[in-house]
């Protein structure tokens, strides 16, 4: 029985400083390309939403919608946006990208919309 008590505690503090150690979302921007952080907050700002998510090829805006409920709006960063060693963003998604290896070396794009 004290084990079943335990457990759920050890689990519960686990999470709890998960998301002490959690990044503020426009920090994980500005890593990216300082400045972009301020770009994304302004954005979802003027959808009266607040920045709250970053990853490689996309971007989170909580906001409440017209029924006060909250929301979550998702935008991809441009699509062939270097999101990685050999990598471009592809419809939200970091991918590698595709060489010709022919001379001169060309880019074939690998994102299809």
């Amino acid at each position: 029985m004290i084990r079943m008590v335990i457990l759920p505690l050890s689990v519960v503090l686990l999470a709890a400083s998960g998301d002490i150690l959690a990044k503020d979302p426009k920090q994980d921007a500005d890593e990216c390309r300082e400045g972009l952080g301020d770009y994304i907050t302004t954005i979802c700002t003027n959808s009266k939403g607040t920045f709250v998510k970053f990853s490689e090829c996309s971007y989170t805006c909580a906001s409440n919608n017209v029924r006060d409920q909250p929301t979550l709006t998702t935008s991809f960063l441009p699509n062939g946006l270097p999101c990685g060693r050999c990598k471009e963003c592809c419809n939200g998604r970091c991918q590698p990208v595709k060489l010709e290896l022919k001379n001169p070396l060309t880019l074939k794009t690998s994102c299809r919309a």
